[in-house]
């Protein structure tokens, strides 16, 4: 969490209280020094204090404004709001760039059959292996439920295709370790070739990860039928 908030709080009381001493010293007479300077340190105990106070609210508003309690990415609200910056620096550099949305694959049968609190964790735990596997300046946030955003500085296939590698192979350890059946579908796509602004790159990035999610589904029930 940043400390911004409370750092800046403190300047502004440590600044007040300086310039109140030198007021008071200005105004006072030699003999009335000690007084001042006692009075003065409890008003800047007071003033610091209240500082803190202050700062450590305000971050901590700031810090659930932007952070997602289940997953500790960053929310659906800090992801377009921040997207905004970086379309106007990837216009001014010319620079390419890739949101993808990955889905996870029946969640909903995570949740009937362990719960809702192990389906939290299992979202925890894809957040984390996202985050993990995110090494290149990647940002990564919760899109909604059990979709997730990760907005890429880049938009070479290489480095798309490392990365999903990446996540599949992750996942597939975490779920022969746990028991707990994880994967994701991932759908991708780039700016400028396939929209402007992330409504548009967020909807055919969906496209693309529906038409993945149907392979997936396919490559499950098949085997399944063969065996019936």
């Amino acid at each position: 969490m940043s400390h911004h908030g409370r750092n800046s709080a403190l300047a502004v009381a440590l600044g007040l209280t300086a310039a109140a001493g030198g007021l008071s010293l200005l105004a006072s007479h030699a003999h009335m020094l000690l007084p001042v300077v006692i009075g003065l340190s409890a008003f800047a105990t007071a003033v610091c204090s209240f500082g803190w106070l202050l700062g450590t609210k305000y971050d901590r508003l700031k810090f659930e404004a932007t952070i997602d309690p289940v997953t500790g990415l960053y929310n659906r609200r800090f992801i377009e709001v921040s997207f905004k910056t970086l379309l106007r620096q990837a216009e001014r550099k010319r620079k390419r760039m890739t949101v993808m949305i990955l889905d996870v694959n029946d969640f909903k049968d995570v949740n009937d059959r362990l719960g809702h609190t192990q389906g939290d964790t299992a979202l925890a735990g894809i957040a984390a292996t996202l985050t993990q596997c995110g090494d290149r300046g990647e940002i990564i946030g919760r899109w909604g439920g059990d979709e997730f955003i990760i907005i890429c500085p880049y938009a070479e296939e290489k480095h798309l295709e490392r990365l999903m590698n990446q996540i599949h192979e992750q996942l597939q350890s975490i779920s022969l370790r746990t028991g707990v059946r994880l994967s994701v579908s991932v759908g991708h796509s780039s700016y400028p070739e396939h929209g402007s602004d992330l409504c548009q790159l967020t909807q055919s990035a969906d496209k693309r990860m529906y038409a993945d999610k149907y392979l997936h589904k396919k490559q499950v029930t098949e085997p399944a039928a063969l065996q019936a």
